[in-house]
């Protein structure tokens, strides 16, 4: 006959030891409600497979056993904030850099700007097509002048420095990268090597996350998980970062050995580094390329690249390279450019002599003289500038420098330092040797002055446009305000995205105050039964006893 009284007593015995152990579980659960990265636990209760059998139709069980304690998490949930993270870290470095960028391309505020400059300028040089003898006149000229350099100059060099800024932080991003992905290996090791011996790894699992999500924030990846609870992480190209216990290290190089040329510079004349991985060694390296790949992924790394640029190693210019900094300065630079060529050749005017070689300018100066090649905007060189020696200065004049010179608006200048070296008068005559003034002629600056009108076409890099140097800094302040619009709006729509998928993680995975103290009510009504159980067992037993 069956001991009821040992199956009473055994039952309610197991029921307290489990509902001890939930209520531990609930109880670290309250306490770890604020723990960045903790994930909910979970403690799976279960049937003793131990029945009694009376007869051939009841059955009594033996009560309860602990089984696994469990993490409350959803593998898609996570991949969903992960990615999240991704396109949260890629859009705010967009932005918080395009907005840096942004107030050198604003048509109003305190700061000066190439377009409120070039108007200024020309407006200068029409008024003193009227009065071309007026020393004011000509002062102001050389005043506005400068202001339309200095903005060129200090527009270009404010995205060349942002530029070098990203450069900088590719390395310390890839840092952080190979921080993290060996991090994750050591994990793997220690998940695999608990697991193995039938110990849970919650705590490591639950960082392991933590350093998903921040690297989900750097780079786009994908995961594999394997039988032995390590995780693998991938490239998108299929070039595995972590290996289980084994992570491989990005590197950062600005001499690749896949590099066959000089390498093309930087706005600021840097280089622009490479993301590699190197399967050689110090001595003999061989790099892999992974800037492209990382660039055309999420993550502020991605983000980082896409603005500052990327380029062919076989590229001979700054402006060949892909990126938004790229860009802007690219159409900075073309302005620049058609000042010193198809301005500088209005300035000169037609050739005084067609029967000599080069061109013979027949603009002069308040002394009679003409002016040099480079005679209203000029540049700072040490070396031959008329290349090809025919007086004119070209496109062919700036790209035949020795050594080559990558931007020229860091290094413009004006052509005439005496306000009475500007040159306003035009010689008409075609007379050899001979050139005729006529008191107060300002023929030449009038000339000057309506290229403010006059349609350019400007060509550089990936930037092609065809209007009024106006007209092509207009062009520049759009894509700025676009890029910029496009950038503040990506990061709306991505911390919303965020949020929802940190919303949706944690209704699954997040501990909730209000559950757990649910919970903790249970439990402890199914503990206080337990024990009453325990005392009713006692009671029967003690009548048993009183009637023998």
């Amino acid at each position: 006959m069956a001991n009821f009284g040992a199956k009473i007593l055994g039952s309610s015995i197991s029921s307290l030891t489990a509902q001890q152990a939930l209520i531990a579980n609930t109880s670290n659960n309250i306490a770890n409600v604020n723990t960045p990265g903790y994930t909910r636990r979970q403690i799976d209760i279960e049937s003793r497979g131990d029945v009694a059998n009376i007869g051939n139709i009841l059955q009594i069980g033996a009560g309860v056993q602990l089984g696994d304690i469990k993490r409350s998490t959803n593998e898609f949930l996570e991949y969903q904030l992960r990615q999240a993270a991704s396109r949260t870290g890629y859009a705010d470095v967009r932005n918080d850099y395009l907005a840096a960028v942004e107030p050198a391309f604003a048509l109003d505020g305190p700061q000066n700007v190439i377009g409120a400059a070039i108007n200024n300028f020309f407006s200068s040089i029409n008024q003193l097509g009227v009065n071309p003898t007026n020393i004011d006149l000509r002062i102001n000229v050389m005043q506005r002048g400068e202001d339309l350099i200095s903005t060129i100059k200090s527009s270009f060099n404010t995205v060349a420095g942002i530029q070098s800024e990203l450069n900088n932080r590719v390395g310390l991003e890839v840092d952080v990268v190979n921080e993290v992905t060996s991090q994750i290996a050591l994990l793997n090791g220690q998940i695999g090597s608990r697991e193995a011996s039938g110990v849970g790894a919650i705590d490591e699992r639950d960082q392991r996350d933590v350093l998903l999500a921040k690297l989900a924030e750097k780079i786009s990846f994908t995961t594999l998980q394997t039988s032995n609870g390590m995780i693998n992480l991938y490239l998108d190209n299929g070039f595995p970062i972590v290996n289980q216990e084994t992570s491989r290290d990005l590197s950062v190089t600005t001499s690749p050995s896949f590099a066959t040329a000089t390498l093309p510079r930087s706005l600021s004349g840097d280089i622009l580094s490479y993301v590699t991985y190197d399967f050689g060694s110090a001595s003999a390296p061989s790099h892999l390329d992974l800037t492209q790949l990382i660039k055309n992924g999420s993550g502020s790394l991605a983000g980082i690249l896409q603005l500052r640029g990327t380029t062919n190693p076989t590229a001979s210019s700054p402006y060949e390279a892909e990126g938004d900094l790229v860009a802007i300065a690219a159409r900075i630079e073309s302005i620049t450019r058609t000042l010193l060529t198809s301005v500088n050749q209005t300035y000169l005017g037609a050739d005084e002599d067609p029967g000599t070689a080069g061109l013979q300018s027949s603009s002069g100066d308040l002394f009679g003289n003409s002016p040099g090649v480079f005679g209203l905007f000029d540049f700072d060189f040490s070396g031959t500038k008329d290349v090809d020696g025919d007086g004119i200065p070209t496109n062919s004049d700036l790209l035949g420098l020795t050594p080559s010179v990558p931007s020229f608006s860091t290094i413009l200048k004006l052509g005439f330092s005496d306000p009475m070296a500007f040159a306003a008068a035009r010689d008409n005559e075609s007379t050899a040797g001979l050139k005729v003034f006529p008191p107060g002629d300002g023929q030449n600056a009038a000339a000057v002055a309506a290229l403010r009108s006059q349609a350019f076409s400007f060509s550089l890099g990936g930037f092609s446009f065809t209007g009024t140097l106006e007209e092509a800094y207009n062009a520049t302040v759009s894509y700025v305000g676009n890029a910029k619009s496009a950038a503040q709006l990506e990061v709306d729509v991505a911390n919303a995205m965020q949020s929802s998928a940190a919303n949706k993680r944690d209704e699954f995975s997040a501990v909730s105050l209000d559950e757990e103290f649910a919970n903790l009510i249970k439990y402890q009504k199914a503990f206080q039964a337990s024990a009453r159980m325990i005392k009713t067992a006692g009671e029967l037993l003690d009548q048993i006893v009183s009637l023998i």
